[in-house]
Order: C-alpha cells, then structure tokens, then sequence
C-alpha cells in the first residue's frame, strides 16, 4: 500500500492532465483504468533493489578466535605491521559492532597487518597521493584478514543470490593472503571523501560495473566518480588491481597467482 500510495502520487501529474478527457469522453476514463495497473507496474520495475543483510539478533565479540590470529600474524615473517602516521589513519571497521556483519570480528583490536610485498606497494601510493594531491591521505579500513572473519562476511550471503560477491573461507579472499587492502580518501581534518556508498555495500553501485548506470539514473554523481577515479590512479600507479564491484578494494596481484604462491591464513 505504501508503494503503491508513492507511485500514484508521482504519477498525479499525468492522472490530471487525463480528468478533463474523461469527463468530456468516458472512453478514455475506462481506457485509463484499464491501463493504470500496468503503469504502477511498470514505476515499481524501476526501483532499485540490493542486498541489505539482517543485523544480528545477539551481536558477537570474537575475542578468543582474534587472538589466534593475531598471535599468528605476529608469527609469520612475510607479514608487515602498519601503523597510522601523518598520510594514513586507520577505520577498522570489524573492531567495532559498526559493519555489515553486526559483530565485532577483532575484539575492539586495531593492529593491521598486510603482506610485505603489499605494503612496498602501499608506501609508494603514499608517495603518489603526496605528490600529486597533497591536501589528502588514506584512511584503512582492511587488510590481511582472517579466516573466521570471511566465514562471517560469507555467512550473510550464503544461499542467496548475491553469493558471489563474497569468497568463501575455502578458496580465500585475497585478504586472506594478506595481499589485498581496503581503504579510501580523506582530507587533513578527517573528512572522507564522498565515493558514493558505504564501505561493504552490496548495491550495484558500489563499483566501476555499476558507475555508467546509477550515474545515468542520477544515484551517483560525477564529482563521487571522480573522487573514486582519484583513488584509483593513485593505487593502479602504485601497481595495485582494483576489484570492479568494490570501489574501497585493491589487490596486490591477480588474485589467481596470489592464491597460487602466497600463504594463506589457517585461521
């Protein structure tokens, strides 16, 4: 009834510039009736549908598997911690409840860690972005991750349609490896820079696939592709690969040599 409430009042304009035809000719008015059906129809068609998972019904810490990770991380010597420093600060989104899981993954824990090889590649997008715009820095959201988190990220799309969008624990995401970062722009007074989505959002829009269409229909705009094509330049110069559905993602190498030759997290 709401929908229909909604659509009937964008289509007003239209049933006015019908009422005086029916009056004057009631065939119209039955031909109209006939056809309104169809017309909220076809306005319904057009309304954006995504994935928007269920917050959990007793949100969890996952204190204890954290910790086995983390001891691990600490253990492996292809692994680099990070730490934030004048152009980069960290938004660890899974330490907090804050995410699309509903759970705090980390148990509150912000320590990063990244492939050494990946993080060779990051300090020289750290050059880049100071140089070519010097008004901004990173803000990180993910780096290596562990397997418990990607069980928990693929649990909310399981059995649905959109479970592609997700790796599973078994094949691993390229976070997995430690080779992948999630990440965006902000400016020197914390402001991040408007790309269009949240960071894990599952609408079509949220990557390069979906930039032609929403800014077309108007759910994007160009100043939030162009903010999106900045971080790009930055990271692709650097020698990262963006991931097409996600505008916050980038790899360190093709995700088929990395599950071939990289290490992959037991936990």
């Amino acid at each position: 009834m709401i929908a229909f409430s909604r659509n009937y009042m964008q289509c007003r304009g239209l049933i006015r510039s019908f009422v005086i035809t029916c009056v004057a000719d009631t065939r119209w008015f039955w031909i109209f009736l006939f056809l309104f059906p169809f017309f909220i129809y076809a306005q319904e068609k057009k309304e954006v549908h995504y994935f928007v998972p269920k917050p959990p019904e007793k949100p969890l810490r996952f204190c204890s598997a954290y910790a086995k990770w983390l001891a691990w991380a600490e253990s492996q010597p292809d692994y680099t911690e990070l730490f934030p420093d004048s152009l980069k600060t960290f938004d660890i989104r899974y330490a907090t409840f804050q995410n699309v899981t509903g759970h705090d993954l980390y148990c509150g824990g912000t320590r990063l860690f990244i492939h050494r090889d990946l993080a060779k590649k990051l300090e020289k997008a750290t050059q880049i972005l100071k140089e070519k715009y010097p008004g901004f820095r990173f803000r990180i959201f993910d780096g290596a991750r562990p397997l418990y988190t990607q069980e928990a990220l693929r649990s909310l799309v399981r059995g649905t349609p959109y479970a592609s969008f997700v790796a599973s624990p078994g094949t691993g995401s390229v976070h997995n490896f430690g080779y992948a970062i999630d990440l965006t722009l902000e400016d020197f007074s914390g402001n991040e820079l408007d790309m269009g989505t949240e960071f894990d959002s599952f609408e079509p829009k949220a990557g390069r696939n979906g930039e032609a269409k929403a800014l077309k229909e108007g759910s994007l705009t160009e100043k939030q592709i162009e903010n999106r094509n900045m971080l790009r330049s930055v990271m692709k110069a650097a020698g990262f690969i963006e991931l097409p559905s996600e505008w916050w993602h980038f790899n360190g190498a093709l995700s088929r040599w990395v599950r071939e030759n990289i290490l992959k997290t037991p936990f």
